[in-house]
C-alpha cells in the first residue's frame, strides 16, 4: 500500500502550482529583479503563460513590482512566513537579545546561521554600534566548506547528517576531500570553536561557537566577523571577543534549554 501511495505522488502535477514556485524561486537569486520577458525567458515561458501568475503573486505580497520599472523581485514575505515557524521564532528570540549584549560590548557586528538543504543561511544579525564595520546579510547563505559558520555546523552534525548535508551541497560550491574534511572535522570539536580567516573579505577574522538546543544538538553557529582596525582603534582585541562570543554561545543555549552539565 506504501509503495502504491509513493506511485501516486510521483504521478501528481499543479502545472499552475510549479510556474508560481519556478517564479519565486528564479527571483530569489536576482537582488535587482527582472522584468516578465526576462522570467519568460529564464523559464523557458511565454510571456502570456506567466503574467496572470505574476499579478497574483503580487496581490499576495509574494513579489512587488520595482517603482519606475517593469522588474519584478521578491518580497520579504517568505522570509516572513519562515520566521513564523515554531524552532527559528524560539531560536531568533533567544539570541536576539544576547548577540545586540554581544555587538556593544566587543563593537563588532555578529550573526547567527542554520543550516538548511545544502546551505547555511543567516537568520539572525546584529550590526556593530561603530561606524567602522563588516557585517552579513540577513538571509544571506553561507556554504558549508569555506566558511567558519559551515565549518560548525559540519563538524558538529552527526556522522550519518554530515554525510547527507555533504551529498546536498549545491555542484557549484566548493567541495573538500575526504581526507580534509577530516582534518577539520576534528580540528573543530577538538578545539570547541572556529576561528579563520576570512574566505570571502580581507581583513576580517571569523571567530565561531555552536550553539546548542535543549537536546545538546547543535542548533546554530554564532559567528563574529572581527574587523581590525588599521589605526589599531578596536575597543577589543580578537582574543577578548573571542570569549565574548564564546560567552554569548553558552547564554543564547542556555535559553533553549541546553544543560552544560548534563
Amino acid at each position: 500500500m506504501a509503495e502504491s501511495k509513493n506511485n501516486r505522488k510521483t504521478q501528481y502535477s499543479a502545472p499552475a502550482l510549479e510556474k508560481g514556485l519556478d517564479i519565486l524561486e528564479l527571483l530569489s537569486q536576482e537582488a535587482e529583479g527582472l522584468s516578465v520577458s526576462e522570467i519568460a525567458s529564464s523559464l523557458d515561458k511565454s510571456v502570456g503563460e506567466l503574467f496572470r501568475m505574476l499579478v497574483v503573486l503580487e496581490q499576495r505580497g509574494y513579489v512587488s513590482n520595482l517603482p519606475s520599472s517593469d522588474k519584478y523581485i521578491l518580497s520579504l514575505k517568505m522570509f516572513n512566513l519562515a520566521h513564523r515557524f515554531p524552532p527559528v521564532k524560539r531560536l531568533t528570540g533567544a539570541a536576539s537579545p544576547v548577540m545586540k549584549r554581544l555587538s556593544l560590548q566587543a563593537e563588532q557586528s555578529c550573526h547567527m546561521v542554520i543550516y538548511y538543504d545544502g546551505k547555511g543561511h543567516v537568520v539572525v544579525q546584529q550590526d556593530s554600534p561603530s561606524e567602522r564595520m563588516f557585517s552579513v546579510r540577513l538571509g544571506a547563505e553561507a556554504p558549508l566548506i569555506n566558511t567558519c559558520s559551515g565549518h560548525l555546523l559540519l563538524a558538529y552534525a552527526a556522522d550519518d547528517e554530515r554525510e547527507i548535508m555533504l551529498k546536498k551541497i549545491p555542484a557549484h560550491h566548493k567541495k573538500s576531500s575526504k581526507k580534509a574534511l577530516k582534518e577539520l572535522v576534528e580540528k573543530v570539536l577538538g578545539q570547541g570553536f572556529e576561528n579563520v580567516t576570512s574566505g570571502q573579505a580581507y581583513g576580517v577574522q571569523d571567530i565561531g561557537f555552536p550553539v546548542y538546543d535543549y537536546s545538546g544538538q547543535i542548533a546554530a553557529a554564532l559567528v563574529m566577523p572581527y574587523l581590525a582596525h588599521i589605526d589599531g582603534s578596536n575597543s577589543t582585541s580578537v582574543e577578548q571577543a573571542h570569549e565574548l562570543v564564546a560567552v554569548a554561545s553558552r547564554d543564547i543555549s542556555a535559553a533553549l534549554g541546553y544543560d552544560s552539565a548534563v
